[in-house]
């Protein structure tokens, strides 16, 4: 089912209000950064007024997320973690402590059935 402008709109609307707020800035800031009215961007949100390819572009921009971001339904709204360097890190390590112990494992039993270990 495809759905109609005014489901369209509304999704931009929730999108851009959620992530200026995830980034912490307000309508005048995005404005500003944009290059909109202030009155453009109350609108936006408020679900007043449908834009142009060319504003959903310097709103992705602003908000540095690409253009089709703020067309999907609940996308900034989702429980979407971000995960951070040490994260990363701690992930890394879990896997190579993992590596290491299959690795171990693998030489232990082959320690066993070669009758090296007695």
């Amino acid at each position: 089912m495809k759905p109609n402008p005014e489901e369209v709109q509304k999704i931009l609307s929730v999108n851009v209000k959620n992530q200026r707020n995830k980034l912490e800035i307000s309508q005048e800031r995005l404005a500003e950064i944009a290059g909109l009215s202030v009155q453009t961007v109350n609108d936006i949100e408020g679900c007043r007024k449908w834009v142009s390819a060319k504003t959903i572009t310097k709103l992705s921009a602003a908000l540095n997320v690409e253009c089709f971001q703020l067309l999907i339904p609940d996308f900034f709204s989702q429980n979407r973690k971000e995960i951070t360097p040490t994260q990363n890190l701690m992930k890394l390590k879990e896997k190579m402590h993992k590596g290491v112990d299959t690795l171990i494992d693998s030489q232990f039993t082959d320690f066993i059935k070669a009758g090296l270990l007695k």
